[in-house]
């Protein structure tokens, strides 16, 4: 019989009376077809040649089992085969389309009928019925396997009551494993997993551990960590699978039936999953990207994902359906609780350590920018510290990205960002959410990053290995986040604003973008990629509609254009992408920054403005380390003009050389919002009296009112500056340079010069703007 690893069926040479079938029936009618079977393949032998049987209910569970029949059954030759059988319901024509019907939900999954039911199944179809004969065993390999696994129990003698629950519990694997064969591997869900843990040696050893440390009887703990483990964990099921597939469907109605994703990828992908514990980390930036891997794993037939949920879900009917569809929740504080971290622990690293993939979103929270939120280490250590104390070796950890061509969260991002208290979730906010998720929204592109593997889990106290396994994933969420059709847009429209851009300039740019792109090994969506202009002219329509993007037509040529109170909402988009040019705005700003220098050697101040540029968002971006930057900033230069460090040399002539090379210019597209934006905190700060502290809140409220009056005198260029984790991360700069304490002369002296600083960038990149567009301009006469 299976261990839990997928093994092919071998045919058993042995005869029946040397065999000891273990019938997994759930009813009378399951028991009779198993018994027909096996009476007619014994040739009807009788007496001391009949076959031997016994049944039992393994498909609910082995808790309540009457285990004394398989004992007795097990007495005997160790040489007896031991060979498991189920009935398999088969749902005519569910293989093709997986469709539940509203009677499945009333009667139940049809794949496990009652007798009633199973009768008339049966009256109208035998076929339906399926045999399963589980892998053999022979009692005596079972008795090597649960010394090997249990450490021996109360013994492999026949009359132990541990050792026949063990032979239960593989048999219903070696079935589970057969029953894959015909329904996928989809339904890979975690059997007997309470008895798992009771019966193993390593949560023996660590229990009794825990017990004298505590100094309490061992008993206790094992009593305490039972109704832990019914908490703690999901149990999964078939028809619940399909219903949450169903779900996840209905939520993406809006966008095309196909998920786009790399063949390549997604075979690679089902051998990491297959072969190694994997952990799926996915970036979050809707309510619905998280259904988005148990969506990609379901349709491709992949072993189903375990994602974590706050204990707070656990309630009612939802509680009911999220545990049986594979959540596991998790209290939100236990560090007083030593069982129940101990019951978690050796939980997760079961299921690693049985190939049961885990899934959760690494960011913790949606991110209400668009770019990548610092990691929350919360469940990375809690998986971390689970193969540690268990020795589970290589843990894959596969970032895991989505992209939607629009996101129906981002409105609610930005009104939140403009100071709109948000309110909370209810079920008709939830009923009129997914009512949005229906309208037409474009397509959705899966992007997996490389695995980073973990060969041996760092300990508990390591923090620092923590921190560098979770930048790890987050560049490489970064690395494989692509272009799409709308974050270019945005990002363009946004540069040129006000003005707007013809199709001819969108077009042009567009070119220009995915060239650029191409030559970094940036990846690029579908439309991108091929230069498909039907589908590209789709999608465009697709954000007219949406209202993201005007567009104007009753000139002799359309234009595009953003309206102002929509630039938070696509500076969202445009900022899902900002990380792929920053190295090309670092060295667009600096050299302008340069360009009305002297003319001697501006190579030394040319690389203090880029490191100047990094220490200023450093809040807003992720950086590799100083020596690893400066080696891509020289890279991208080379590929900007191979003679920049001669131009560099030469002064402001070569400086404005630089600058000719790397037309057209994005760096005012990327950074100018945040530098406008910590010019407002800024201002505040400086305009303080002595002794005036800081209260955060206080004046996030104060830089949303200050930014609201800046943008109508015109003194910042976009509304895209106006919100509260913009100016968060400004107070945070601030505090970072030790400008946020309570306000002194010198203080406030460094206020105004970081403030004056600020704007002088700003109108940098307002000049920028204007060079950007003096050469779109140009663009039309040079055609002629």
């Amino acid at each position: 019989m299976a261990d839990g690893t997928p093994r092919a069926p071998v045919a058993s040479q042995a005869s029946a009376a040397d065999r000891l079938y273990i019938i997994d029936a759930r009813n009378r009618v399951e028991r009779r077809i198993l018994l027909d079977w096996v009476h007619a393949t014994a040739g009807g032998l009788e007496g001391e040649g009949a076959p031997r049987w016994v049944s039992l209910a393994i498909a609910d569970g082995d808790e309540a089992l009457d285990l004394d029949p398989l004992r007795a059954g097990l007495a005997g030759d160790p040489a007896r085969e031991v060979v498991p059988l189920r009935v398999a319901w088969r749902i005519p024509g569910f293989d093709r389309d997986r469709a539940l019907k509203f009677r499945h939900l009333i009667f139940g999954d049809p794949r496990q009928p009652g007798p009633l039911r199973a009768r008339f199944i049966l009256w109208r179809d035998r076929r339906r019925a399926q045999i399963l004969v589980g892998e053999a065993a022979t009692q005596g390999a079972l008795q090597a396997r649960f010394l090997s696994q249990t450490g021996g129990g109360d013994g492999c003698e026949s009359g132990g009551a541990e050792f026949a629950g063990f032979v239960a519990r593989q048999a219903g694997l070696a079935l589970d494993v057969a029953e894959r064969g015909i329904r996928g591997s989809r339904y890979k869900v975690p059997r007997f997993v309470a008895d798992s843990l009771r019966t193993s040696p390593q949560f023996r050893a660590a229990l009794a551990d825990l017990a004298q440390q505590l100094g309490r009887p061992v008993a206790d703990l094992y009593r305490e960590a039972r109704p832990l483990m019914k908490e703690v964990i999901a149990t999964p099921g078939a028809l619940f699978l399909d219903l949450r597939a169903r779900l996840d469907r209905m939520m993406f109605g809006g966008y095309a039936p196909e998920m786009e994703v790399d063949a390549a990828e997604l075979a690679k992908l089902r051998s990491v999953l297959r072969e190694h514990p994997t952990c799926i980390l996915f970036t979050h930036k809707t309510y619905i990207d998280g259904a988005t891997p148990s969506r990609l794993t379901y349709e491709n037939d992949m072993p189903m994902l375990h994602s974590f949920g706050g204990a707070n879900l656990d309630f009612a009917v939802m509680g009911t359906f999220f545990r049986r569809s594979g959540i596991i929740f998790i209290r939100r504080s236990f560090q007083d609780q030593p069982v129940y971290k101990l019951v978690l622990r050796h939980y997760i690293a079961w299921l690693l350590a049985k190939r049961f993939p885990l899934s959760w979103a690494f960011e913790g929270t949606r991110s209400r920018l668009g770019k990548l939120m610092p990691p929350k280490y919360g469940l990375m250590k809690y998986v971390l510290d689970a193969a540690h104390a268990t020795g589970t070796r290589g843990v894959h950890f596969v970032p895991f990205v989505t992209s939607f061509d629009l996101i129906r969260d981002v409105e609610e991002y930005a009104a939140e960002q403009a100071g709109r208290v948000k309110k909370p979730e209810s079920l008709s906010w939830f009923l009129g959410y997914l009512k949005s998720l229906k309208q037409p929204s474009g397509r959705i592109r899966i992007d997996l990053g490389d695995p980073i593997v973990i060969d041996a889990a760092p300990g508990p106290e390591d923090k620092r290995a923590l921190e560098t396994i979770a930048f790890a994933v987050a560049v490489e969420a970064n690395r494989v986040t692509p272009l799409t059709v709308t974050s270019v847009m945005c990002l363009m429209l946004l540069g040129a604003a006000p003005r707007g851009a013809t199709a001819g300039e969108v077009l042009a740019g567009i070119a220009a973008v995915t060239a650029w792109a191409r030559a970094r090994g940036i990846r690029l969506s579908k439309e991108l990629e091929t230069g498909d202009e039907a589908a590209l002219s789709a999608t465009v329509d697709t954000l007219v509609a949406s209202g993201l993007l005007a567009r104007y037509e009753a000139g002799s040529e359309n234009v595009y254009s953003i309206e102002p109170a929509r630039h938070p909402m696509a500076s969202y988009y445009r900022n899902i992408i900002a990380h792929h040019f920053l190295d090309r705005a670092m060295i667009e700003l600096a050299l302008f920054q340069l360009r009305d220098a002297d003319s001697r050697d501006s190579t030394e101040a040319f690389w203090a403005r880029v490191d100047r540029l990094r220490d200023l968002f450093k809040f807003e971006f992720f950086y590799p380390p100083r020596d690893e930057h400066r080696a891509a900033i020289e890279a991208e230069l080379a590929r900007i003009d191979p003679a920049w460090a001669k131009r560099l040399a030469n002064g402001d002539r070569g400086v404005a050389q630089l600058i000719r090379r790397c037309q057209p210019l994005v760096g005012h597209a990327i950074l100018l919002p945040f530098a406008e934006a910590y010019s407002v905190v800024a201002d505040i700060l400086a305009r303080a009296r002595p002794g005036d502290t800081v209260d955060e809140k206080a004046l996030i409220d104060t830089a949303l009112a200050e930014g609201r009056q800046a943008w109508l005198l015109r003194r910042i260029s976009s509304q895209a500056a106006i919100g509260k984790l913009l100016f968060a991360n400004g107070l945070a700069l601030m505090r970072h340079m030790g400008l946020a304490g309570p306000a002194t002369p010198d203080s406030l002296g460094a206020r105004r010069a970081l403030l004056a600083e600020l704007r002088g960038l700003a109108n940098v990149m307002e000049s920028m703007r204007l060079a950007t567009l003096a050469l779109a301009d140009r663009l039309p006469a040079a055609g002629e």
